[in-house]
C-alpha cells in the first residue's frame, strides 16, 4: 500500500482508507475535473507504520483504556500523553525522504497547506469538523515532515477522542491521513452550503463570505456576509453584507498566518460580485449532483478563479 500518493494516484475502492474522509473527497473531486488545487497525501498506511515502528498502538489503547470519563483532567492528560509521544517519536529516513520528493515536485519552499484527514471523518452520520488540526502557509520540507506529525498527533485531540468514544468507533481500527495541498492565497473565502442548514431549504444556496482566508470564518472569528440564492435561477433571496473588522492573511514569507484589520475601503464592501455569486451556485449544484447529497463546501477565490478546498456532507439537516 502506497505511503505518499498525488491525489489522481488514489484508486476509488478505498479511498476512504487510504486517504481519510477529507482528503478521499478532495482526491475524488480532482480527479473528477473540479477546481481543487494540486496536492499529494500522506496516506493512512504511512502513519499505522509510524505507529507500529515506534511501538505506540499498544499504549495508545492502554491510555485510552485507563481515562476516567467522568474526569475532564483525565481526558486531558491523557490525550497530551499521546501526542506528546507522537511528537517526539522518530519518522523513518525513507518517509522522509519520500514526502521531501513529492514536495519538491511543487517548486523551492511553496508554500502549502497540510490538513488532517482521518478515517472516521466526514461520514454520513457523523462530523469531525474542527476536531483534527489544518496548518495553512507551511513552507519547507523539514516544517512540512513536523507539521504532517501535529496532523498525526491531533488524532488523540481531547474533543476527537471523546466523540469516538460517543459515536462507539473502535480506537485499534483509527487512522489519519494527511492532506498535502498547494496554498490557495485566497483574497476572498467562505462556505456554502447547498442547501440552507436553518430552514432545510432545499431549493437554495447559503453562501457566507469574508476577505482573506476562510479560517476567521470557519473558526467563528468573523462576522461574513450572508447571501441565501435560488439554485436553479441564481435569484437572490436575500444578501446581508456585514461590517468586517479583521481577516486572516499570510504573515510572512517563512509562513504561518495573522490575524490583520480590514483596510478602510472593504469594510462594508460586499466580500462577492454577482458573477462569484452564480459561479458558487454552480459549483454548489454540480457538488451536490456529484455526491447525490447535500454538501458543506468550504471554497476561495485567488486571482479571481475559484477553488474547491473541501466538500463534505451537510449531517445537521432534518
Amino acid at each position: 500500500m502506497a505511503l505518499v500518493a498525488w491525489f489522481d494516484e488514489i484508486q476509488r475502492d478505498n479511498m476512504g482508507d487510504v486517504a481519510g474522509g477529507k482528503g478521499a473527497s478532495l482526491c475524488s473531486l480532482f480527479q473528477s475535473g473540479f477546481p481543487v488545487a494540486e496536492g499529494f497525501m500522506v496516506c493512512s498506511q504511512a502513519f499505522r507504520e509510524f505507529m507500529t515502528d515506534n511501538q505506540l498502538w499498544e499504549e495508545v489503547l492502554k491510555t485510552i483504556e485507563s481515562i476516567d470519563w467522568e474526569d475532564d483532567c483525565s481526558l486531558s492528560s491523557a490525550g497530551e500523553r499521546l501526542r506528546s509521544r507522537i511528537m517526539n517519536a522518530p519518522m523513518s529516513e525513507d518517509l522522509i525522504q519520500l514526502i521531501s520528493q513529492y514536495y519538491a515536485r511543487f517548486g523551492e519552499d511553496v508554500p502549502v497547506a497540510v490538513r488532517s484527514s482521518g478515517t472516521a471523518e466526514d461520514l454520513e452520520d457523523t462530523s469531525f469538523a474542527g476536531q483534527q488540526e489544518t496548518f495553512l502557509y507551511v513552507v519547507g520540507k523539514d516544517n512540512l515532515v513536523q507539521f504532517i506529525k501535529a496532523c498525526w498527533a491531533s488524532l488523540y485531540n481531547d474533543c476527537a477522542i471523546f466523540y469516538r468514544r460517543e459515536k462507539g468507533f473502535d480506537e485499534s481500527e483509527i487512522a489519519i491521513a494527511v492532506v498535502v495541498e498547494k496554498m490557495v492565497n485566497s483574497e476572498k473565502s467562505g462556505v456554502l452550503f447547498t442547501t440552507n442548514p436553518i430552514t432545510n431549504d432545499r431549493s437554495v444556496v447559503m453562501i457566507e463570505a469574508t476577505w482573506g482566508l476562510g479560517e476567521g470564518l470557519v473558526q467563528g472569528l468573523v462576522n461574513p456576509d450572508n447571501y441565501v440564492i435560488q439554485k436553479e435561477t441564481c435569484v437572490f433571496d436575500s444578501r446581508y453584507i456585514a461590517e468586517k473588522e479583521i481577516m486572516i492573511v499570510r504573515k510572512d514569507a517563512c509562513g504561518g498566518v495573522e490575524t490583520v484589520d480590514v483596510p478602510g475601503e472593504l469594510l462594508n464592501a460586499p466580500v462577492l460580485t454577482d458573477d462569484e455569486c452564480k459561479q458558487l451556485v454552480e459549483l454548489a449544484r454540480k457538488t451536490e449532483a456529484y455526491y447525490q447529497k447535500p454538501q458543506d463546501i468550504e471554497w476561495a477565490f485567488e486571482n479571481n478563479k475559484l477553488y474547491l478546498l473541501q466538500s463534505r456532507p451537510i449531517t445537521t439537516l432534518k
